[in-house]
């Protein structure tokens, strides 16, 4: 006797910026397109929803702090460069097309750069 059958329908998420970086899946889905973060273990994640703003959340984890206590910690001299300020106090760095904003970069990290650079994603000096 058959009870009866369930029929399940799964969900079949498209992979985007905000699925975990992974570089097979980058190439075949976006063109000229590279903003993502390395953290200091290099590992490579997507900007979302921008360099900023992921590297704030990283320096929060990193620094156990909270946002307002992490924007208090900035030196003047950091002001108008807040985005290498964040790069130092995370250990991560900010990745484009063509540049790389860092404070200084982990063995890992050059890794993960060279790794990009020869995709083809990554097009900037190490």
């Amino acid at each position: 006797m058959i009870v009866g059958r369930i029929k399940r329908k799964v969900k079949v998420m498209e992979y985007s910026v905000y699925s975990d970086f992974d570089m097979e899946q980058h190439k075949k889905t976006f063109i000229n397109y590279l903003e993502v973060v390395i953290d200091e273990n290099g590992k490579i994640m997507y900007a979302v929803p921008s360099h900023q703003e992921k590297l704030i959340k990283l320096a929060c984890q990193k620094q156990k702090v909270t946002r307002e206590e992490l924007n208090a910690m900035c030196q003047k001299e950091y002001y108008f460069n807040f985005v290498t300020w964040l790069c130092k106090v995370s250990g991560a760095c900010a990745v484009w097309n063509y540049h790389i904003e860092k404070y200084r970069l982990t063995e890992r990290q050059i890794k993960a750069l060279k790794a990009l650079k020869d995709n083809g994603l990554y097009r900037g000096e190490i």
